[in-house]
């Protein structure tokens, strides 16, 4: 029987003091995710078995739930898949379910967009959010036996977890790499739905599982599918490398994560660009940057259009999902980001690090890894670093780096065929 615990716990809260109506708010969420949970494990136990049964009689079709190109990093193992003999994966085009007053709002456009994001790349992909009609198309509908979700919020139900349950087993490879300490990365209640969470290393599955009201019981080791991209392309400690990337993050004034810095570079880092034509810049601005720029009023619209325009001029706007290959073509980062800092240590190039003071600390394998960057504080600092790394290419942290990530271990690590072999392991007869 479903039991309305939000709406009851508004309901009680609602007469006691103000102090008092968040502890008792959250103590019938918890009895809602409790249930949830309940009914999640009697599903998975038939869905399992199920699984067993057909697996090796007719493929398994694997869907991977995707609102937005830029958060795509799962193309390893869609091509793993694509080339098995036991699966048949395709993509599922969606709309988050952010309301239109959040950070990260969606359109229908950004639906059509990212279905021909996938189109273009040959990827058998399929509308999950209906674009005539406006409505969300449950995911039962295309009849998955496993569910790769990107991310873990603004999910509607008929697609998240929860539901697909019923008939699905679900996964999940974050579109980012784990770089903060915060619990939006491992213990919301959508964390706690799933079957299964692949994490980077040993470090952060240890870190998130001492942490996550499950113990993490339902995380797994394999590395991250964005980092494949150096495990399949070798030896290129020699190609060109002729790119220096501006990538300032979002986060301007939204606590914890408060890891952008753009009020203090942003304005400056384009000037020095304009200063220097004769280097090759690339702007790799996060997503969401230009709505969190006009909502906290830092620019306006026609300001923020006319900086978009300026770096157009000054080098390369890069806004899509694919950047690796920019990314092994760099020189340099200059960066505030948190996946980056991870994703771009591979290159074994050099990073300056854009410090806010007002942010998060870093998780305990993101700090072996930025321990190894440059750290500007002020602007003073970024002219520094720009003049000793950018300008006279001096690089003295580079065999420190250079000996962090043999340590780390990352090259090695091909994480699709590790989280196919899971599968295979888990519901292979």
């Amino acid at each position: 029987m479903y039991i309305p615990y939000e709406k009851i716990g508004k309901l009680i809260s609602f007469f006691f003091p103000e102090k008092q109506k968040k502890s008792i708010s959250s103590f019938f969420l918890e009895l809602k995710i409790l249930a949830n949970c309940k009914y999640i494990k009697q599903n998975r136990i038939i869905v399992h078995k199920y699984l067993k049964n057909i697996y090796g009689k007719r493929k398994i079709r694997v869907a991977f739930l995707c609102d937005d190109s830029s958060k795509w990093k799962c193309q390893s193992l869609y091509e793993l898949f694509l080339n098995s003999d036991e699966f048949h994966p395709f993509v599922l085009a969606t709309k988050n379910d952010a309301p239109s007053y959040s950070s990260k709002p969606m359109t229908v456009q950004d639906v059509l967009n990212t279905y021909k994001f996938f189109k273009d790349k040959g990827i058998e992909t399929y509308y999950a959010f209906d674009v005539e009609k406006g409505k969300f198309i449950p995911v039962k509908k295309f009849k998955p036996d496993l569910i790769f979700y990107q991310q873990p919020w603004y999910i509607h139900t008929s697609q998240g977890p929860v539901v697909s349950s019923k008939f699905a087993l679900t996964y999940y490879v974050p579109y980012f790499i784990a770089n903060v300490s915060s619990p939006m990365e491992y213990d919301l209640r959508f964390h706690r739905y799933l079957y299964r969470y692949y994490v980077l290393n040993e470090i952060v599955r240890d870190f998130y599982a001492e942490r996550m009201k499950n113990k993490g019981e339902n995380l797994k080791v394999t590395g991250h599918t964005q980092l494949d991209y150096f495990y399949l392309h070798p030896n290129k400690d020699n190609c060109a490398r002729d790119f220096v990337i501006y990538a300032p993050h979002w986060s301007i004034n939204y606590p914890p994560e408060n890891y952008a810095t753009f009020e203090w570079n942003g304005k400056e880092i384009l000037e020095f660009a304009k200063k220097h034509p004769d280097i090759k810049w690339v702007f790799k601005p996060h997503p969401i940057l230009k709505h969190r720029l006009l909502t906290q009023k830092i620019m306006k619209e026609d300001e923020i259009e006319k900086y978009w325009r300026a770096w157009a001029e000054v080098g390369i706007v890069h806004e899509d999902g694919d950047y690796m290959d920019i990314f092994e073509k760099s020189r340099a980062l200059i960066t505030d980001c948190g996946s980056f800092l991870t994703e771009f240590f591979l290159t074994k190039q050099p990073v300056i690090l854009l410090v806010s003071d007002k942010a998060m600390p870093y998780n305990p394998s993101a700090q072996k890894i930025v321990k190894n960057y440059y750290k500007a504080n002020n602007i003073k600092d970024v002219y520094r670093l720009f003049d000793e790394i950018i300008l006279n290419k001096r690089d003295v942290m580079k065999q420190q780096r250079l000996d962090a990530l043999d340590r780390l271990g990352f090259l090695s690590v091909y994480a699709a065929k590790n989280i196919i072999n899971d599968i295979k392991e888990d519901i292979g007869c």
